[in-house]
């Protein structure tokens, strides 16, 4: 058969369908046309996957992309997310319900990058205020692309039950950030399917967990009810020492994310797969990693028969990565390290059934200190 573009002889790891052994994916169009050891044939474009990972393309689950407004830290979607091999990411409320109709004509429209969005509910005696109402409005006029509601922790707590309301009038998620409330009652809020970003922040900040170091009644129930532990790493969401005691303690997250922005993208959160490496680095199984990048954050986007997979007419969204051995230094936002023994960098990605072939962001000198207590910031 006659394929546009054939990847050949790569470990394919896909857990939507519970594959992980060498195999070749083939690919016609958009789509995915088949997977399987012994797919072959003719092709427009035959990539070499030997001695590589093959993967669907990630789905970040927590990115800042509207650039047209100048007072954001916001970042292109393109160069920092896609060229990375996230080729879906969810904007997590970057713009507010009067805003976003400026964020679609501008960003969302221009990029390559596959962004679905919330909407952040504002202050509603503040500056920009929305009524449930509008904010509802504005998510079903934009249905296609906006998913739902953010509480976001820089918000007073009364925009908490508002976002909630927001959300089922509109019929989609709501994604709340962990350190904007106690976590017993931010949960009181979450409903199955609702995602918890930033859950593994530092500890010092509305913890996971009672002052003997046991984790919350609540964080298990949303577990059990289907709640989202997303982990958001960002300038503030992730600590070495929270994800390990977490993990200790039978806590494990659901997906991972970066919380990618102009504070982060140069150190310590740097990209998707850094932040994967980094759940590696921690223990985590490899088929893991990818599933919590890939399977798991589709299924939250409600997408999953979409993205996040290989199977046959999923969209040809796929990442070619090297898994590279030897000893990496990673950072979380406290500026303490560990040391990983594998690295996920990607070497080809796939979007759609087109290679990208844009510019690829590199990281400047890291600014990012203001967030990490003295004492904690390695040399002081």
């Amino acid at each position: 058969m006659d394929w546009d573009i054939l990847i050949k002889g790569g470990d394919v790891i896909d857990p939507s369908q519970g594959l992980h052994g060498k195999a070749n994916v083939g690919i016609l169009g958009e789509k995915i046309s088949a997977v399987g050891p012994s797919v072959d044939g003719d092709a427009q474009v035959v990539i070499d996957a030997r001695d590589k990972i093959v993967t669907a393309g990630f789905v970040d689950l927590h990115t800042h992309n509207y650039t047209s407004n100048s007072k954001l830290p916001s970042l292109d979607a393109d160069s920092t997310s896609l060229a990375n091999g996230a080729t879906t990411v969810l904007d997590a409320g970057t713009a507010t319900p009067s805003e976003f109709p400026h964020y679609w004509e501008t960003d969302l429209s221009e990029a390559k990058t596959r962004i679905y969005a919330l909407i952040r509910m504002p202050m509603p005696y503040g500056p920009d205020p929305a009524t449930v109402e509008q904010a509802a409005a504005v998510i079903k006029q934009y249905e296609d692309v906006l998913i739902c509601m953010k509480y976001h922790h820089s918000q007073h707590y009364v925009t908490l039950p508002l976002a909630r309301e927001a959300s089922d009038f509109g019929g989609g998620i709501l994604m709340a950030e962990a350190y904007g409330a106690p976590i017993p009652q931010l949960l009181d809020y979450m409903n199955p399917g609702d995602i918890v970003t930033h859950t593994f922040h530092a500890s010092f900040r509305y913890p996971l967990w009672d002052h003997r170091g046991e984790v919350w009644p609540a964080v298990w129930d949303a577990v059990d009810r289907g709640v989202v532990l997303d982990i958001g790493h960002g300038a503030r969401g992730f600590s070495w020492r929270t994800m390990e005691h977490a993990l200790n303690k039978g806590l494990r997250p659901s997906t991972i994310s970066t919380d990618l922005h102009a504070g982060n993208v140069d150190g310590p959160t740097y990209d998707m797969p850094t932040t994967m490496s980094k759940m590696l680095a921690l223990g985590l199984s490899l088929d893991e990693v990818v599933e919590m990048s890939t399977s798991i954050p589709a299924k939250a986007l409600r997408q999953q028969d979409f993205i996040g997979t290989l199977k046959p007419d999923a969209q040809a969204d796929v990442v070619v990565s090297d898994l590279l051995e030897g000893e990496y230094k990673y950072l979380d936002v406290l500026h303490e390290t560990r040391i990983g023994k594998q690295r996920i960098v990607p070497h080809t990605v796939i979007f759609g059934g087109q290679m990208y072939d844009g510019p690829r962001y590199e990281p400047i000198d890291m600014s990012h200190q203001h967030d990490a207590p003295p004492g904690f910031i390695e040399g002081t």
